[in-house]
């Protein structure tokens, strides 16, 4: 029992440390650099032999995967988001300038990430729907089992195996998006057995079978997120309400390679149409799926933010929109398992007692405004002088991931109420309800009678008063606990009103 405590404990204080440094990590570049693994085999699948005329011709090969770790981190627990290339299922691999700069830049801000090589190769001079359309489902299928692959080894490479996200530029996009959305109870004709005639020779083509073959099969080949870059899909009634990852479309309104709306791949007439980015979200909206960011940009094209199947144009990085892309996707992973910070608070004079509602924290960290701190859960704090403070709650998870919550507060100058001695003053029913009547020899002005909450937010009451004795209306106020302050010849006078 005792041994078995100890990773808690050390678990814990990692935590805590955390939680002090509030280093932001997920969103801000903690880290110096990117640690690279290169060519690490994530299954094997068959390929098809050149020309690909004869797709029963294939040869069983490796699937490969390049992974980027935060260069010095010592966390053992991190989610992971895999980068897909584009190039048309014909072209590109995973070492292209787009990929590489994601893996870089989310290794640095704490991620595990995996730049992914995946099947190409397709026959077109015949029959070029049925064959562009098999080999986006083998690059599908590709996509499904490095997804797998990173869960099943996910304490290799520290990873949280329920955090794998996705992300893809064009073609990549594509695997990505029919990953989420192609259910294997939706498999279109093309995917099994077909027959089709090439150079007027005529061939069979094998059952590509299930999105899932391969290796790792007890574990999910679906992304837990997924970024889309210019990416679409065969048919948006595929999408359904059981479809729920979230993800965040990004797309040009006038790209002529994929279109933003619908229509066919590269304005090419002999493949069917796909249905850009646009019109999933329109999708998505009608069944009620709101788990979904959107980026689209009018005017621009195909892989607007200074890429050429993945290379920089300009050979040396990304435009304004790269930029922004980064920005947008960093918040939306983000997002997607970041914990919710939430606190109430309640002041008792100068001591404020402050209580947390959050969602999904192990640690916690306190500043309450003066320069005090705390890492309880739970926290009170005694205020020495009046004012108006902002105290923030900072919190984090088991995977470092972080929430924080600011809120106003103000502390009252006075520290203690109760009725002044030796001022011939009486309040009463006391606890009062409905109304409240005060009795004074002194006062100067019962006019300015106020009577506001703990935290000095004026009440609005109605009086009546006669000589001595004066009426305050308190059918308007809540039940709780109030501030009366009556104004005398001794000076202002103050006094606890309770309301039941």
């Amino acid at each position: 029992m005792i041994k078995n405590i100890f990773p808690f404990i050390f678990a814990w204080i990692c935590l805590v440390a955390t939680c002090e440094a509030q280093d932001y990590r997920y969103v801000n570049t903690i880290f110096p650099g990117s640690v690279k693994t290169a060519g690490i085999v994530y299954g094997t699948a068959p390929f098809l032999n050149s020309p690909y005329m004869n797709e029963s011709l294939v040869t069983t090969q490796n699937l490969v995967m390049d992974l980027y770790q935060p260069q010095n981190d010592t966390l053992t627990k991190r989610p992971a988001i895999i980068f897909a290339h584009p190039g048309g299922f014909v072209t590109g691999n995973r070492t292209v300038d787009d990929m590489v700069a994601f893996c870089d830049t989310f290794a640095r801000k704490g991620y595990v990430t995996a730049t992914i090589d995946y099947r190409q190769g397709l026959e077109i001079s015949d029959n070029a729907d049925l064959h562009y359309e098999r080999a986006a489902y083998r690059g599908i299928q590709d996509g499904h089992t490095a997804i797998r692959f990173l869960r099943a080894n996910a304490a290799a490479y520290g990873i949280d195996p329920d955090k794998v996200y996705f992300g893809g530029s064009s073609a990549g996009s594509f695997i990505g998006l029919n990953a989420i959305y192609l259910d294997t109870n939706e498999l279109p004709s093309y995917v099994g057995p077909v027959s089709y005639t090439a150079f007027f020779v005529h061939y069979t083509g094998p059952s590509l079978g299930n999105p899932d073959i391969g290796d790792n099969l007890a574990y999910k080949g679906t992304p837990d997120g997924l970024m889309a870059c210019w990416g679409g899909v065969g048919d948006t009634l595929n999408i359904g309400t059981n479809n729920t990852s979230p993800v965040f479309l990004v797309h040009g309104t006038d790209d002529q390679t994929v279109p933003f709306n619908s229509g066919p791949p590269f304005g090419y007439s002999s493949f069917s149409n796909v249905y850009g980015s646009h019109s999933i979200s329109i999708r998505l909206n009608t069944i009620g799926i709101p788990a979904k960011e959107t980026y689209f940009v009018a005017g621009r094209g195909h892989e607007f933010y200074g890429t050429s199947n993945g290379m920089w144009t300009n050979g040396t990085g990304g435009n304004a929109y790269w930029d922004t892309i980064v920005q947008k996707s960093t918040r939306f992973f983000w997002q997607l398992h970041k914990p919710g910070a939430a606190f109430t608070f309640q002041a008792n004079g100068m001591t404020v007692s402050f209580n947390d509602q959050s969602q999904g924290a192990l640690a916690w960290q306190w500043s309450f405004g003066d320069g005090a701190s705390s890492i309880l859960r739970n926290s009170v704090h005694t205020y020495a002088a009046a004012g108006v403070y902002a105290v923030s709650l900072y919190i984090s998870n088991d995977i470092q991931s972080w929430d924080t919550l600011t809120q106003q507060i103000m502390v009252p100058s006075y520290t203690g109420l109760q009725e002044p001695s030796g001022e011939p003053v009486r309040l009463y029913p006391v606890p009062a309800s409905g109304n409240v009547t005060i009795i004074a020899d002194r006062l100067t002005d019962p006019a300015k009678i106020k009577v506001s909450d703990l935290f000095g937010k004026p009440m609005h009451v109605t009086a009546s008063h006669e000589g001595k004795k004066i009426v305050l209306d308190l059918s308007g106020l809540a039940k709780g606990v109030y501030i009366v302050s009556i104004p005398s010849a001794a000076g202002p006078l103050t006094m606890k009103l309770i309301i039941e």
